[in-house]
């Protein structure tokens, strides 16, 4: 007989209703629209952490550090779990934890599934058994018998009482707002907690996101040497001689180097460093002399050249000496040409510090200078380059991702408040309305109002005589006497008197009230 207020039912299905949509929109596969996947863990690699038949929940992230566990998809093998050990430039190196190896396949962000997120031990297997035919189609006839028996048996009693109000006639419209209070309760619930909800996840969530961004520079360089007069030489070609040329020591004993440098970024560049140019001189059994060629020497921006004359009579002399000192003749000695470029600054607002020291390469015997390629189909030694990459902060407004739309953090601040204030202000007008409704019906609406459906109409009135029959105080009285023996409150009308009574043997409980809320004796 006392059952919950209808204000109660009201309001929990509208939470229920946005506590579903919210868990879809949190765990929504990507598949649908979600930010989520879920890994069924097969092998042993990432052992004792996961097991084979676990299930783990990965969610998108906007970076992923060192340390993280993430699934990324392989293009041979598929979805691999593995926690991230290190970082070469975009790409990641990764390990499973039971692995003694690391991972061939270095993905990048895009690679990226997600990172884990929630760790259910042995809950993968039961998608294995969701695979049996005849198991996937009793859990779906479940489901159905589930929907039909709270579905739509509320959709059917609502479209009944519905038709009912209907065939009443068309009503005044405080009237009809009033006898459907429920349905606005339900409607203002369920936008004022899916706003709350909105709310708590923009105000959980920071405005602004500091990411880095990837800043790709490049150094490179470009060798020469000529030699003064080789152009009057006929060996060589008329210009003279020309860069990549052996140099024959017998008609050319001075050579003159120079090394341009320069550095590029698409990104705006401040900097400055020094350059310095040295002649490496070697001999197979590791013996090393240096000679300068041009003293460090500093230079602003993004470009610098450094230049020295290689003395070839005074080199011979420097190897004639070594020889003689300790007498072991040698038939050929290196040279390496290399410049010392040490550069510091900024690239767009992030520092940088640089050294660049490429080499160029020649074997040296008494009749010629020959310049050594190490890898005749790899990069020209005298074009030499080299990549950089450097991260760079920067902020960008954050996003709150629902079922594949994008709304921005602050943005859903305003709207979720402005929407929760709005719903609130109805709910709050909702109630007044109805208070004033509560005041102003009379008690014969009131009583058919809550007790409605534990009541049964007669069409006599209250049998026995006047010594058994006892008058209650209260509709509430009568109620609880009534649920205390699990016997339903019979109600009849005389003229403008309401009769609710109960027997219990001979004694008969009675309540009246006359419609202008006075109780009155029959």
């Amino acid at each position: 007989m006392n059952t919950l207020p209808r204000w109660i039912n009201t309001v929990s299905s509208a939470l229920l209703l946005v506590g579903m949509a919210t868990a879809w929109i949190i765990f929504a596969p990507m598949q649908f629209g979600g930010q989520v996947a879920y890994v069924i863990v097969n092998g042993n690699s990432m052992e004792p952490l996961y097991q084979p038949g676990d299930l783990v929940i990965v969610h998108q992230a906007t970076g992923y550090q060192v340390g993280d566990i993430i699934t990324y998809h392989h293009p041979d093998i598929g979805p691999v779990i593995h926690r991230i050990i290190g970082q070469q430039g975009d790409q990641y190196l990764l390990k499973g934890d039971h692995n003694a190896w690391t991972d061939s396949f270095l993905p990048t962000q895009a690679d990226i599934i997600g990172k884990a997120w929630i760790h259910l031990s042995g809950v993968g297997k039961i998608f294995g058994y969701l695979r049996i035919p005849w198991i996937l189609s009793i859990v779906v006839a479940g489901i159905g018998v589930v929907f039909l028996f709270t579905v739509v048996p509320t959709s059917i009693g609502t479209r009944s009482r519905r038709n009912r109000q209907a065939r009443k006639g068309r009503q005044p419209p405080m009237k009809s707002f009033l006898e459907r209070w429920d349905d606005y309760l339900f409607v203002l619930a369920a936008i004022a907690v899916a706003a709350a909800v909105l709310s708590l996840a923009a105000f959980t969530h920071p405005v602004t996101l500091t990411l880095l961004r990837d800043i790709h520079y490049e150094q490179k360089g470009s060798f020469s040497y000529s030699a003064p007069g080789s152009d009057k030489l006929n060996v060589y070609d008329p210009t003279g001689l020309q860069t990549g040329e052996p140099v024959f020591h017998q008609l050319i004993s001075k050579v003159y180097f120079q090394f341009d440098y320069q550095i590029v970024s698409d990104n705006s560049l401040q900097t400055q460093g020094t350059a310095r140019l040295i002649a490496q001189l070697s001999a197979t059994d590791g013996w090393q002399q240096i000679v300068e060629l041009q003293p460090a020497t500093p230079f602003t921006g993004s470009t610098a050249s450094v230049s020295g004359i290689v003395n070839l009579d005074a080199l011979q002399a420097i190897f004639d000496n070594l020889e003689t000192q300790t007498g072991i003749q040698r038939q050929n000695y290196t040279i390496n040409i290399v410049p010392q470029i040490s550069l510091k600054g900024t690239i767009g607002t992030q520092g940088i510090t640089e050294n660049f020291a490429p080499q160029l390469q020649f074997q040296v015997d008494p009749f010629e200078m020959q310049l050594i390629r190490l890898d005749p189909t790899g990069p020209d030694p005298l074009y030499p380059t080299t990549e950089g990459l450097i991260k760079q902060p920067y902020t960008e407004p954050n996003t709150l991702s629902l079922l594949g739309l994008h709304l921005q953090v602050l943005a859903a601040r305003w709207i979720s408040m402005v929407i929760l204030v709005l719903a609130l202000g109805g709910l709050i007008a909702l109630a007044v309305l109805a208070y004033r409704k509560m005041n102003t019906e009379e008690e014969p609406a009131r009583i058919q109002r809550k007790y409605g459906k534990g009541l049964v109409s007669v069409s006599k009135g209250v049998p026995g005589r006047d010594e058994h029959v006892k008058d209650v105080a209260t509709i509430d009285d009568l109620a609880r006497l009534a649920e205390k023996d699990g016997r339903s409150i019979l109600h009849a009308v005389k003229g403008k008197t309401h009769i609710y009574y109960m027997q219990d043997g001979d004694i008969v409980y009675r309540y009246m009230v006359t419609e202008a809320g006075k109780e009155k004796d029959l």
